[in-house]
């Protein structure tokens, strides 16, 4: 059964980072429509072992007037939403408070980094999170809990440990570091992880870890060197995932056309859709054969390994995601967030 939906109520979003993956887009970002959104709803609405809905996927939830509206009318569900923490003291209110499970907020390090990448300066990031602290303190209560994610470049790693110091503090649920998806050959080659020994990150990691226990801080880290284990947390947890445009995508990575840098190949991504919204119901996408078997197919790891065969270099079917060498499609063959280099919220 379905169990967890990301729902892109908008792939807009009021930040240009320069690591996102919409720089790579050639499609206009919009918010998803009126009619198509009250269907969507009405649809999570009636799946009665649904879970979890996490507001977000590639745009900024909190900029999109519908926002509000969307936890107004999601029945019974855990709610999470991903967002960029800048709106908070605009935008939140108690009634968000009063739906939201979880937030995940990203940052990218401390001052000169976070204008850098993000654009945004770290004081004005840190008022929003202060605001978001004082007005839960307000309501007693324990949730929603509040992640911060940091995606780490050589570019930002060096700024780990202030940065731990800053949210020890700050009531923070977990810091979750994942790996930086290059999107353009400009930073291709500021990723830390390495295909195979990597020693230097293995210390560094050892050492992060050791610095949260000190601070009391719950760290979650990704791998920094390729192991053989292969796990979709989107198939793992039965999740699928809505885009603005009301496709039925089986994740993250494959829900818009970009384009994606794998230990310095560059990759098309070609959106794959089970199916959209406009015209098929979701639990007849969901059940149907094509995704069905999909899902099994990961699940089982019946798919090849691009990032450690041998051909690699002289095979055209890396070059995309259209299909892989068992002559199935989508491809994924080259997914980093299957090694757990980089993480699904």
């Amino acid at each position: 059964m379905l169990k967890k939906i990301y729902l892109e109520i908008t792939d807009q979003c009021n930040l240009d980072c320069k690591t996102c993956y919409r720089r790579s887009w050639e499609d206009e970002p919009r918010d998803m429509p009126p009619a198509l959104l009250e269907k969507v709803i009405a649809q999570i609405n009636t799946q009665k072992e649904l879970k979890t809905v996490v507001l977000g996927g590639m745009g900024e939830p909190m900029a999109a007037e519908s926002f509000g509206k969307v936890l107004s009318k999601l029945q019974q569900k855990q709610i999470w939403a991903t967002t960029n923490g800048t709106l908070f003291l605009e935008k939140l209110t108690p009634e968000i408070l009063e739906k939201v499970n979880l937030f995940i907020v990203s940052v990218d390090g401390m001052h000169k980094n976070m204008e850098k990448i993000r654009g945004v300066d770290l004081d004005f990031w840190l008022k929003n999170i202060r605001h978001f602290n004082q007005m839960k303190k307000k309501t007693g209560k324990e949730k929603p809990l509040l992640d911060i994610q940091l995606v780490a470049s050589k570019d930002n790693i060096s700024d780990i440990f202030p940065l731990m110091d800053l949210l020890a503090d700050m009531d923070i649920n977990n810091l979750v570091i994942s790996n930086l998806m290059p999107v353009d050959e400009e930073s291709a080659d500021k990723i830390l992880y390495r295909r195979y020994e990597n020693s230097e990150m293995r210390r560094l990691w050892n050492k992060i870890r050791n610095y949260s226990f000190k601070r009391g801080l719950r760290v979650i880290l990704p791998e920094f060197e390729l192991k053989t284990e292969r796990r979709c947390a989107f198939v793992d947890n039965d999740a699928t995932y809505i885009t603005a445009g009301g496709e039925v995508v089986p994740c993250y990575r494959l829900s818009h056309d970009g384009k994606e840098y794998v230990f310095g190949r560059p990759k098309k991504i070609l959106q794959y859709s089970f199916g959209n919204l406009k015209e098929k119901n979701l639990t007849d996408i969901w059940r149907s054969k094509d995704y069905a078997d999909f899902r099994q197919r990961i699940y089982n790891n019946h798919f090849p390994s691009c990032t450690d065969c041998e051909l690699v270099e002289g095979c055209d079917l890396v070059k995309s995601t259209d299909f892989d060498c068992y002559g199935v499609s989508p491809s994924c063959a080259d997914c980093l967030w299957a090694r757990n280099f980089v993480f699904c919220n």
